[in-house]
C-alpha cells in the first residue's frame, strides 16, 4: 500500500491531530466537572472557533469551485465533489405559480384520444408535491413542466455553492 502522504495530507494532517487531541482536552475539562458558567464559557469560544473554521472552508469551497472546470470531481477515494449554481428567489407568487402547474397537471391527465380526464383531484393534488414542498419550489420539477420559476418570483444573482460527498455516504455544503 502507498504511504506517500497527499497533498490533502500534509496540508491538513496536522489539523487532524490537533482535533483529535482537542476532543481529549475537552473530555478531560468535562470529567473535572467544572462550574456551569466556566463551561459556558468554554463552549463560547468553541462556538466562536467553529464560526472561524466555518468561513476559513466556506472561503476555501468556493475558491476552489471556480477554478473547478468540470460540475462533478469523482475522487479517489470515492467521494465525489459537486459544484452547482442557484438563484437567490424571493416575492414569490405562490397562488399564481400553483394555478400555473395545476393547469399543466389537468392538462397533462387529458386522454388526448378521448378527452377524458384519467386522474382524480386527490391524486391531482398529491401530484403537487412534485413540484412543491412546504417551503420551497422544486426548480427542476417546474422547468419540465415548461414553467420558468423566475417569472413567480424576485430572482436574485446566480451562486455557485459547492457539496463534497464521502464515500460513506455523508455530503458537506458550501
Amino acid at each position: 500500500m502507498d504511504t506517500t502522504p497527499t497533498i490533502a495530507d500534509l496540508l491538513l494532517g496536522d489539523f487532524s491531530q490537533r482535533l483529535s487531541d482537542l476532543e481529549g482536552r475537552l473530555n478531560d475539562y468535562l470529567a473535572g466537572s467544572p462550574p456551569q458558567e466556566e463551561a459556558c464559557e468554554v463552549l463560547s469560544a468553541f462556538n466562536k472557533a467553529k464560526a472561524d473554521l466555518k468561513f476559513v472552508y466556506d472561503s476555501f469551497a468556493l475558491r476552489v469551485g471556480s477554478t473547478m472546470t468540470d460540475d462533478k470531481v469523482l475522487l479517489a477515494g470515492g467521494g465525489e465533489v459537486e459544484r452547482n449554481f442557484s438563484n437567490k428567489r424571493t416575492k414569490w407568487q405562490h397562488k399564481d405559480l400553483a394555478s400555473a402547474v395545476a393547469q399543466k397537471l389537468h392538462k397533462m391527465s387529458i386522454d388526448m384520444d378521448t378527452g377524458e380526464v384519467k386522474v382524480d383531484p386527490e391524486e391531482m393534488a398529491k401530484s403537487m408535491l412534485n413540484y412543491v414542498q412546504p417551503s420551497y419550489w422544486k426548480i427542476t420539477q417546474l422547468e419540465k413542466l415548461g414553467i420558468n420559476a423566475d417569472n413567480y418570483c424576485e430572482s436574485g444573482d446566480s451562486r455557485m455553492s459547492v457539496i463534497v460527498r464521502q464515500p460513506h455516504g455523508g455530503t458537506s455544503d458550501e
